[in-house]
């Protein structure tokens, strides 16, 4: 592998942050021995540090400087005035090195409109294969896949042939049975292969944790470590990148032509001969087109950076999953692990990598609406969605409402993401409880993310708007309704002490005002930001086309999940993966690049 600082390097390819989507990239396009890769990452190489590899430590690194960014929202007014926590990972692998592991996928459904947008070539038939060529999936023992109602098929599992290694649970515990058994009951057991875009139901996840080791596999030990090496792969860490060098060619073009970064007090101007390719994060990756002069004339003025390329759009369409949940006291008695010490969990880890520090949640379902309404819920339901007819704004928004309405109405479709861990919602001082939670797969609600100043050292202001399009919240207050149905069925209602104590505390879930308070007041992030560099038509509101060209600026792209234009459904880091391994064939066909064999 080779080094750089000296201000006179030069580059075919420059990517820009060694996150999830970077680390994929500088992988697959330093197949072609002939290319030259630089990757400029602010953080640094923490894979050996236990904490990143060890499941069972993953809350260490949310908040903690030395992994993670610590981005924080405005004020929030549709959720009672509160500010949100963002971390995202400033480390090699990015957010796949401090997030919390479950991999869950979105929906056909929702990939094709995608498509619909605008966008040829990204409906479900031709991003599915991406899912499968990004990780390698350990088979389940048989004993988890009968008692745990595995769905993921043999031939997927056998399929997947990628760098990253998901696992499933390698033990049963009574309470992952009791989820999927109790879906079971409520005929919502599934039966899809989630990877085939069509999953319903209770359903028990893989992890991106490797199967024999169990330690975490993220984007910088399955992506970047195997590629290191290579001659033509050159890696700069503890870089911050200040802008994107914009240059006007004799064809008038204004092309991307290098980037200047900063790292230890020095300033350093690298050149690409090729492309720069942004793959620096939701926050980031606007702040940089923007620091760059490619935003709202309006906002790059008052900071005093001069005007390259005017679009409105950067920045904006800022949109994530929030989660609501409900706490239930559970039985006296079931306490599984809290008789066992850290010091025992980290002798047994350390030894021959059993007991609790291996696992962590696999209980997801994906939680359709209807089904758990009765007839006079469901016509309520269609009238709150006639009241609120989508607005005279943008075509994308009106398409983008079309589809989440009709999506939320049908029966097949899961418009939540739920899941259980024994985390109390809010903060209790004695008693055990089991959570439920459910997360807003599709919201209508849009933000923004933008500079504050023309310093590179200065975070963006962050507006998410949770709840500001009120079908969000008529829509999550449902499904925190279906969370008190979820808890009453069988058998998980015998985890569950009769007549116990719910949190939040003097709200009844049941009733639909307080299952609103209970969103308000209670909700937060699944960290799941997306969208501000979207991929759509410019006059939708788009930042990148669909081969992930920024407009009006020559070799340059955008990937990471920034330009995921509609929310998917599920954790987004699949779909970052999938969009990274497409991205990566678009590039080499583009670039003509060769792939090894």
């Amino acid at each position: 592998m080779g080094s750089t600082g000296d201000s006179s390097d030069e580059f075919d390819i420059i990517i820009v942050g060694a996150g999830t989507s970077g680390c994929v990239l500088v992988n697959r396009l330093s197949e072609d021995p002939n290319v030259s890769i630089l990757l400029v990452e602010a953080g640094e190489d923490q894979s050996a540090d236990e904490n990143v590899y060890t499941p069972g430590l993953c809350t260490a690194l949310l908040g903690n400087d030395q992994y993670d960014w610590r981005y924080t929202s405005e004020i929030e007014p549709g959720i009672n005035g509160r500010q949100i926590l963002h971390p995202r990972g400033k480390i090699i692998g990015g957010t796949s090195s401090i997030n919390s592991f479950a991999l869950i996928y979105p929906s056909a459904a929702g990939m094709d409109a995608w498509a619909e947008l605008g966008n040829k070539g990204w409906d479900w038939k031709s991003i599915q294969p991406y899912f499968k060529k990004f990780q390698t999936i350990y088979p389940p023992t048989p004993e988890v896949k009968k008692d745990l109602h595995v769905a993921h098929n043999d031939e997927t599992i056998a399929a997947s042939h990628g760098p990253l290694k998901a696992a499933f649970p390698p033990t049963v515990r009574p309470l992952q049975k009791a989820w999927v058994d109790t879906f079971r009951t409520l005929g919502l057991e599934n039966r899809s292969d989630p990877l085939e875009g069509h999953a319903l139901g209770g359903h028990t996840s893989t992890c991106h944790i490797s199967g024999d080791k169990y330690e975490r596999s993220h984007a910088g030990v399955a992506f970047f470590n195997p590629v290191r090496e290579r001659k033509n792969v050159h890696l700069v860490t503890g870089a911050l990148v200040r802008k994107v060098e914009l240059e006007k060619q004799q064809d008038g073009v204004l092309t991307a032509t290098g980037v200047l970064y900063s790292k230890n007090g020095a300033e350093f101007q690298v050149k690409a001969k090729k492309e720069v390719i942004l793959a620096s994060g939701v926050f980031n990756t606007p702040q940089l087109l923007e620091l760059s002069g490619i935003g709202n004339p309006e906002l790059l003025q008052k900071h005093g950076i001069e005007v390259k390329h005017a679009n409105v759009n950067v920045g904006e369409n800022l949109q994530d999953h929030i989660k609501a949940a409900i706490s239930f006291e559970e039985i006296d008695g079931y306490e599984p692990g809290a008789s066992v010490s850290s010091s025992e969990m980290r002798a047994s880890y350390e030894k021959d990598r059993t007991g609790p520090w291996t696992w962590t949640a696999h209980s997801f379902a994906y939680m359709p609406l209807p089904p758990f309404l009765d007839a006079a819920g469901k016509e309520e339901l269609s009238k709150v969605v006639e009241q609120h007819p989508p607005s005279s704004g943008s075509s994308f928004a009106k398409a983008q409402h079309d589809f989440i309405c009709k999506t939320t109405l049908s029966p097949d479709q899961g418009t939540s993401t739920a899941f259980q861990s024994r985390r109390p919602v809010v903060p209790v001082k004695e008693g055990n409880y089991i959570t439920l939670s459910c997360m807003l797969s599709y919201p209508l609600s849009t933000g923004s993310s933008h500079i504050q100043s023309s310093d590179p050292t200065t975070k963006p202001t962050i507006h998410f708007n949770y709840y500001n399009h009120p079908l969000d919240l008529e829509f999550h207050a449902r499904h925190v309704q279906s969370l008190a149905k979820l808890a009453q069925t069988q058998p998980l209602a015998s985890f569950l002490k009769p007549g116990g104590k719910t949190l939040p505390a003097n709200l009844d879930p049941t009733n639909i005002d307080d299952a609103k308070e209970i969103c308000k007041g209670f909700s937060t992030t699944n960290y799941h930001p997306c969208g501000t560099a979207a991929m759509l038509p410019e006059a939708m509101g788009g930042v990148v086309d669909e081969r992930l060209r920024v407009y009006g600026i020559g070799n340059l792209r955008v990937v990471d999940a920034s330009v995921v234009p509609i929310e998917p459904r599920g954790n987004i880091i699949t779909t970052v993966y999938a969009v990274a391994e497409k991205a990566a064939d678009l590039i080499k066909k583009d670039l003509g690049l060769k792939t090894s064999g």
